[in-house]
C-alpha cells in the first residue's frame, strides 16, 4: 500500500483543523480570556505546522486509491484528527490530562456527546464552542463517509446506497461529488435554520449557535451542565424537530429539492423511523402518565418525545433524569441507544435499514421453510436483496456484538460494575452518549472512569462511527 497518501490526506485535514481553531481563539481574546486564547493559538500553530509538514513531505500526484488504501486512510485520518483536536483541552487554563482531552475530542468528532467536564463555569466560551465545532465537523465528515466511502467499500449492506449506480434508467445522474456538495449546503442550511429558531425561542446568540452545532450532527455537547433540562418548552420542541430531521437521510432533502416524491414515499427506513419514533413516544407517555400521576400528560409527552428522539438519533441531550423513572425506563432507553436512525444521516448506531433487512430476510427464510420449492425474493425499496447485502448486514451485527462483549469484559476487569460496563459500551459503540449507573449515570460522570476505560471507550466510539469493518479489515493479513 502507498502509506504516503494517508499522511498526505492527514496533513490536509490538519491544516483545515488549525484554521478552524482560529474561531474560538478570536472569541476567547474578545472575551478577555487571554490564557484560553493563547492555548488555542498554540494548538492552532502546532496543528497547522504538523499538517503543513505532512502535506509538503508526502505531496504527490496520487492516482485512484485502492480499496485497502481507502480503509487505511479513513481509519488513520480519524485518529490523527482526534489527537490534534485534543490539544485545546490539554493546553486550556483549566487543563485536562491528555487521556481526558483525547476522550473529549473523540466524543466530539464521533458525535457521541459523552463528556468528562463537570464544572462548565471553569471553561471559557471558546472551549464550549470548540466542543460544538468538533461535533459539527464530525457530522460533516460522517456524511462524506456515509455517502461517498462506505457504499463504495460495500460495508455492512451500505452498497444499497451507492448513488451513481442506483439508477439504471439511462438518464444522466449527478456525480457522487456533486451530491456530497449539495448535502454540505443542506447541512449548513439546517444549522442556520436551527440557530435562528433557537434564538427566537429565547436563547442567547452564543447558546443558539452552541446548541445548533451539537443538534444538527446529532451530537449533544450542550453548553450547559443541565443539558436541555432548563431550556424553555419552545426551545426543547425546536431541538426535538431538528434532532428528528437530522436523523433522516440528508439525501431525502436532496430528493425534496429535486421534487422526487416517489423516492420519499417508498423509502422503507424513513417510514420505519417515523412510525417507531411516534409509537415509542406515545407509548412511553401513556406509561409515564399512568405510573407517575404527579406528571401532567403534556409534560410527560414533551419529556418522553424529547428523550426518545434524542436516544434514537444518538443525540446526547436530556430533559429529565431517566434513572429516576425506574428500571423499565433505564432498560427501554438502553435498548434504544444502539438502534440509530436512518443511513445517510449523522446519527450513530446500527441504523434502521439493517433492521429492515433482517426483517425482510427472516420473512423470506420462514416462507422458504413453509414452501421449500417456492421462489421468494426479498426486496428493499424495490431492489432485490442479494446474498452480499444480507451477509454484510449479519457480519456487521456479529462484529458489533463481539466488540461489545470484549469491551464489556475489559471494563469489568477494571473493576466497573455491570450497569456501567454494559451501558457505557453500548453508548460508545452506538455513539449515543447516554449511560446509566453510579459511575457514569446522571449523578456521575465519565471523568470518574479509570484512564484505561476511557481509552477502551474511545476505541469503541471510533469503531462504531466507522462501521467496524473499515477498521478491522486493515488489521487482517492479505493472505
Amino acid at each position: 500500500m502507498r502509506a504516503g497518501i494517508t499522511f498526505f490526506v492527514s496533513g490536509c485535514l490538519l491544516v483545515l483543523l488549525s484554521a478552524v481553531m482560529i474561531v474560538p481563539t478570536v472569541l476567547d481574546f474578545a472575551d478577555g480570556q487571554t490564557a484560553a486564547g493563547t492555548a488555542f493559538g498554540l494548538s492552532a500553530l502546532m496543528t497547522g505546522f504538523s499538517g503543513a509538514l505532512l502535506f509538503l513531505t508526502f505531496y504527490n500526484r496520487y492516482e485512484k486509491l485502492s480499496v485497502r488504501e481507502m480503509y487505511l486512510t479513513t481509519s488513520i485520518v480519524w485518529v490523527v484528527a482526534c489527537a490534534f483536536a485534543a490539544l485545546p483541552f490539554y493546553f486550556a487554563p483549566v487543563p485536562m490530562d491528555y487521556t481526558d482531552a483525547f476522550f473529549e475530542a473523540m466524543s466530539g468528532l464521533t458525535t457521541m456527546g459523552a463528556t468528562v467536564i463537570r464544572d462548565y463555569s471553569q471553561f471559557s466560551r471558546g472551549i464550549l464552542l470548540w466542543r460544538g465545532i468538533l461535533q459539527w465537523i464530525g457530522g460533516l465528515g460522517i456524511i462524506v463517509i456515509a455517502l461517498g466511502v462506505l457504499p463504495l467499500l460495500r460495508i455492512g449492506g451500505m452498497q444499497l446506497f451507492a448513488m451513481e449506480s442506483s439508477d439504471k434508467s439511462g438518464k444522466k445522474m449527478p456525480k457522487t461529488s456533486q451530491i456530497i456538495a449539495a448535502m454540505m449546503i443542506i447541512y449548513i442550511g439546517f444549522t442556520v435554520a436551527c440557530i435562528l429558531c433557537l434564538a427566537l425561542s429565547g436563547l442567547s446568540p452564543f447558546e443558539a449557535v452552541a446548541y445548533s452545532l451539537a443538534t444538527i450532527p446529532t451530537g449533544g455537547f450542550a453548553p450547559r451542565a443541565s443539558s436541555a433540562a432548563d431550556l424553555s418548552a419552545a426551545a426543547q420542541w425546536v431541538l426535538v424537530f431538528f434532532m428528528f430531521i437530522s436523523g433522516l437521510p440528508l439525501l431525502l432533502s436532496y430528493s425534496v429539492l429535486k421534487k422526487d416524491w416517489k423516492q420519499i414515499k417508498n423509502d422503507m427506513q424513513i417510514k420505519t423511523y417515523a412510525c417507531f419514533t411516534v409509537l415509542a413516544s406515545v407509548g412511553l407517555t401513556v406509561w409515564l402518565a399512568a405510573t407517575h400521576p404527579e406528571t401532567t400528560v403534556s409534560t410527560a409527552f414533551k419529556d418522553m418525545t424529547f428523550s426518545v428522539v434524542a436516544a434514537v438519533t444518538s443525540t446526547n441531550f436530556s430533559v429529565c433524569d431517566l434513572e429516576s423513572l425506574g428500571v423499565f425506563a433505564m432498560m427501554f432507553f438502553t435498548f434504544l441507544m444502539p438502534i440509530g436512525a436512518c443511513s445517510g444521516s449523522t446519527s450513530g448506531g446500527i441504523k434502521i435499514f439493517r433492521f429492515n433487512i433482517i426483517y425482510l430476510f427472516s420473512v423470506q427464510y420462514l416462507r422458504h421453510k413453509l414452501l421449500p420449492h417456492g421462489v421468494f425474493i426479498a426486496k428493499y425499496n424495490g431492489r432485490p436483496l442479494t446474498e452480499e447485502i444480507t451477509s454484510g448486514v449479519f457480519v456487521f451485527l456479529a462484529i458489533f456484538l463481539m466488540s461489545a462483549l470484549i469491551s464489556m469484559l475489559s471494563l469489568a476487569l477494571l473493576g466497573l460494575d455491570f450497569t456501567t460496563a454494559f451501558t457505557g459500551v453500548i453508548s460508545a459503540l452506538g455513539n449515543a452518549g447516554i449511560a446509566f449507573g453510579s459511575v457514569i449515570g446522571a449523578q456521575g460522570s465519565f471523568a470518574n472512569l479509570p484512564d484505561a476505560a476511557k481509552w477502551i471507550l474511545s476505541a469503541d466510539m471510533m469503531l462504531g462511527r466507522l462501521e467496524f469493518i473499515t477498521v478491522f479489515v486493515i488489521l487482517l493479513p492479505l493472505a
